[in-house]
């Protein structure tokens, strides 16, 4: 298994949203961490994220306030 493909680095997502670092670790990453309730001590690495959750965050056609049963 490779890690590399599961996880994204904030500033690898800072890279392909053409943003500051600062703005990855201080808005969007809190706001993914928070909106699918992700464990930070089971991340890999600090400064990580789980690619599948962050394309899920980005894609405009899921609505996030539904509510799931």
């Amino acid at each position: 298994m490779n890690l590399k493909s599961k996880f994204i680095t904030y500033q690898e997502l800072a890279d392909a949203l053409g943003c500051s670092y600062q703005l990855v670790a201080q808005k969007h990453a809190k706001s993914i961490i928070e909106t699918y309730n992700i464990d930070k001590k089971r991340l890999p690495k600090a400064g990580t994220l789980p690619v599948e959750l962050v394309e899920k965050y980005f894609d405009f056609s899921i609505n996030k306030n539904e509510k799931t049963i």
